[in-house]
């Protein structure tokens, strides 16, 4: 089972008549359903609110088939975010995150890494640089890299994050605890502005991971390996728009490498070979652009 920690949270996707539509949401949130649906074993670890909107969150987690075993129920309001989406389909994000449950991991304990029921860990987004939640996870994924796998997806948004340099020494911290990091071309931009990708994804593989990849959108993706570099165009489609494409994306990598039976850390050999990685591209490009014909995460 892959376990993924970080938040879900509800999606204020705007619609004709200045009308917002509620849905659930959450980069690894979303990263999970993504993945259940096409039948991967994975589970969440973290908090879910005690709200209306909580209890939706919980039914789409039942309705999907994502393992709750480590999911906590709280009497806390749900974390929330607004995404406004602009003429080209690309959301843009304000979040309510004050108070709410998908950051009180406080006395939250997160199962050794050795256990059967753990093939890897993925991590990443909001809960990953906000505290409480933030140490907690940093923290457990120190202790667990050495026994399983660590994906890891920064899901970079300065809106709810904080300060630039902050942000960015925290997510060069953790790049280096990971063995594989899936990042947008739009959260390499932000941190870096005037980098490019290829100098910031091989100084990131000199701090540790085993591959990098970066989804550009329209564009498709780009696998950085220290022996290659790999592209994979993305499938033409009509946008209705991005709301979770990248997290499909990020599921349909995952998906593909442990479908594959890549996904442990005697076999990551595997992802030195460009057939494999070429392969897993694909796939991933593949779901992302299933997850931008319909309005919101899928």
């Amino acid at each position: 089972m892959i376990l993924v920690a970080g938040e879900n949270l509800i999606d204020l996707v705007p619609e004709s008549g200045g009308l917002l539509r509620p849905t659930c949401g959450g980069g690894p949130a979303n990263t999970a359903v993504a993945c259940a649906r096409r039948g991967i074993p994975i589970g969440l670890i973290g908090p879910v609110g005690g709200d209306v909107f909580g209890q939706k969150t919980w039914e789409r987690f039942v309705r999907t088939g994502v393992k709750r075993t480590y999911l906590q129920r709280t009497d806390l309001p749900t974390s929330m975010a607004l995404a406004m989406v602009d003429d080209k389909g690309q959301a843009i994000y304000d979040f309510w995150t004050t108070g709410t449950a998908a950051f009180a991991w406080e006395g939250t304990e997160p199962p050794r890494a050795d256990q059967d029921d753990i093939d890897s860990i993925h991590f990443g987004s909001l809960a990953a640089y906000l505290e409480p939640s933030a140490s907690i996870i940093e923290n457990w994924i120190n202790r667990s890299r050495q026994h399983v796998p660590i994906s890891f997806d920064p899901n970079i948004r300065l809106a709810a994050m904080g300060e630039i340099e902050k942000v960015r020494e925290r997510t060069e911290r953790l790049v280096g605890l990971s063995h594989i990091v899936r990042a947008s071309e739009d959260d390499l931009v932000t941190l870096y502005p005037t980098e490019t990708i290829k100098s910031i994804a091989q100084r990131w593989l000199e701090a540790g991971p085993h591959l990098v990849v970066v989804s550009l959108g329209s564009s498709g993706a780009v696998a950085f390996h220290r022996k290659f570099t790999l592209t994979e165009a993305a499938p033409q489609v009509r946008v209705a728009d991005t709301i979770g494409a990248g997290d499909a994306f990020t599921s349909g990598l995952l998906g593909w490498l442990t479908s594959a039976g890549w996904m442990s850390l005697d076999r990551t050999g595997a992802w030195g070979n460009p057939t494999v990685v070429q392969a897993a591209l694909k796939y991933a490009c593949h779901v992302a652009a299933e997850a931008c014909l319909v309005p919101g995460a899928p």
